[in-house]
């Protein structure tokens, strides 16, 4: 696996809801496009990979960023396989993001504030993440976990309707989670809220925490569930 330069060229992608999201970061240049592509995100990435590259090389991207979840079972093993192939075969790293955290990144927030990151799981239930905003970013309070919109808790565990402060909702289970919380006090909702590659690379442009990043092989999905099972490119292939 090749070392970062001092100034890396950030592919970060995402492909947890219904958006197929790609971006590349350069320094002060970034290139985003998403697109609302529900269940054909396999058709569609590798196009719009080469459109953000606009006209560079593969060879030029040093780091890829790669959302994994939890989410839509099939979009994130096409975001994960596609980071997968491209890792191995460029031999660069890659930062597995979690798609709760990155859907928090898309808003801006006042330090201080207290945001919960809500996605429908289309099962009657809701993927969700607490996160909190400090001076040097987002940080995850807990999470992420699935589970009935009943029975969200708060960011310590405690029930969500002894939490005091206002909190930012956003994603597109807010409606579920605040139909199963009235009395929770909130502070903003942002529905259309999803996750943002280029607000990705943008924050880890200056700071790559070089003790997250993974080999190729390494890359898994964050499905949440337990019972969902996922084989590493080094084990496709393989009898059990």
């Amino acid at each position: 696996m090749k070392d970062l330069p001092e100034n890396p060229t950030i592919l970060a992608l995402d492909t947890s809801t219904n958006l197929c999201s790609i971006a590349v970061i350069s320094g002060d240049n970034v290139i985003e496009v998403q697109r609302d592509l529900p269940k054909a995100h396999n058709q569609h990435i590798l196009t719009m990979i080469e459109e953000t590259l606009g006209g560079r090389s593969l060879d030029t991207v040093d780091l890829i960023a790669c959302g994994v979840g939890p989410g839509s079972f099939t979009g994130i093993r096409v975001a994960v396989g596609v980071a997968q192939g491209l890792g191995w075969s460029l031999e660069i790293p890659v930062l597995p993001v979690c798609s709760l955290a990155s859907q928090a990144q898309s808003v801006p927030h006042t330090v201080g504030s207290y945001v919960l990151s809500v996605l429908d799981a289309k099962i009657g239930q809701v993927y969700w993440a607490w996160l909190e905003m400090t001076a040097t970013g987002l940080i995850e309070l807990q999470g992420p976990s699935v589970s009935l919109p009943s029975e969200v808790t708060g960011p310590g565990g405690e029930p969500i309707q002894e939490i005091e402060f206002a909190v930012t909702v956003l994603g597109d289970g807010s409606d579920l989670l605040l139909k199963a919380h009235q009395n929770l006090r909130v502070a903003n909702v942002v529905a259309d809220a999803r996750p943002r590659p280029s607000q990705i690379g943008l924050a880890l442009i200056d700071n790559v925490d070089t003790s997250q990043l993974l080999e190729a092989f390494q890359l898994e999905p964050r499905y949440v569930q337990k019972e969902i099972g996922w084989k590493k490119l080094s084990e496709q292939g393989k009898q059990s």
